[in-house]
């Protein structure tokens, strides 16, 4: 009879894994979603990732049912999503850095000055909810292309979120670089399943103390 109902049990699961997104970004691919998969295989518990855009559309799409969960985000992102909870482990910390070229000044205030044109892959929405901005924000999906307007002169600044243990590196050699906020980054569910909480955080804690294999 236990063995039946394991099978039983088995089949469930492939059938109905959770469906789990996730956004374009080197942290996201290589450092977090890795955690996320062995948190999930520890949990024993099926999952099919796919990927979004980095949006809000994609946090209300989740707070709204229509998948299951995401590799992860800042708590400030999911302001009043109603339904998304989180793993109360974190994953990791991530900053938001001002990234200026290396003949302007480059400090905080510049977030402030009503004057300032700030250039990031984030929308206004998205920024405001991390820290208070007055800067104008125009938002251009394609950080390398960014990165070319910085060279060039055609913008002045971009705010970049990145992993806090690395994410400013690879901009040093070429830009000024301030870290302005600084956030721990969760695993995030529709609240459907938060029967599950408990068995992640205890496999999540497990997957960070013993790391990968």
């Amino acid at each position: 009879m236990g063995c039946m109902l394991c099978f039983i049990s088995q089949i469930v699961r492939a059938q109905h894994p959770l469906m789990v997104s996730y956004v374009e970004h080197p942290a996201v691919t290589k450092k977090y979603m890795p955690v996320v998969k062995a948190m999930y295989q520890e949990a024993n518990i099926d999952t099919k990732l796919f990927l979004v855009n980095n949006s809000p559309r994609s946090v209300k799409a989740l707070n709204e049912g229509f998948f299951d969960a995401d590799i992860g985000k800042i708590l400030s992102s999911i302001k009043g999503q109603e339904n998304i909870i989180y793993v109360p482990t974190p994953i990791a910390s991530v900053s938001l850095y001002l990234i200026c070229r290396k003949q302007v000044v480059c400090d905080k205030k510049v977030l402030d000055d009503n004057k300032s044109i700030i250039a990031s892959r984030f929308n206004r929405e998205m920024l405001t909810n991390i820290l208070p901005i007055r800067a104008s924000i125009s938002q251009i999906l394609s950080q390398q292309r960014i990165n070319k307007m910085l060279r060039i002169g055609r913008v002045n600044y971009s705010l970049v979120a990145d992993d806090s243990d690395q994410g400013d590196a690879r901009f040093h050699n070429e830009f000024q670089v301030i870290e302005v906020s600084r956030e721990n980054y969760y695993h995030i569910l529709h609240r459907k399943h938060r029967h599950l909480i408990s068995r992640l955080d205890a496999a999540l804690i497990k997957v960070l103390t013993e790391g990968l294999h």
